[in-house]
């Protein structure tokens, strides 16, 4: 297992306060290979969410927001598995498009 990952979530990068258990959910949604945290931006977002803003090459792109901060979040997920993956992340977080 590479250094940095456990848990099915890349370790090489801070978090936002209160992210990393989250990721670890999302990281047992049956066809999520790998969760790896992005950049955090400053914002005036308030609260706790986590959403799927768009599919990637590799899989879809998430973004968490909290107290202040936003961080981009990219899943590892197979092309087929996409949709199942978005809606448990809907399901865990409520988020409905």
């Amino acid at each position: 297992m590479p250094r940095h990952l456990r848990k099915g979530v890349k370790r090489e990068h801070h978090f936002l306060k209160g992210l990393e258990g989250p990721l670890e959910e999302i990281a047992r949604i049956p066809g999520v290979k790998k969760v790896i945290p992005g950049r955090i931006y400053a914002s005036d977002s308030r609260g706790f969410e986590i959403k799927v803003t768009r599919e990637t090459r590799t899989g879809l792109k998430l973004v968490a927001k909290s107290d202040g901060s936003v961080q981009e979040v990219f899943l590892v997920v197979d092309k087929a598995d996409r949709a199942r993956v978005r809606e448990g992340i809907e399901v865990l977080f409520g988020n409905e498009r």
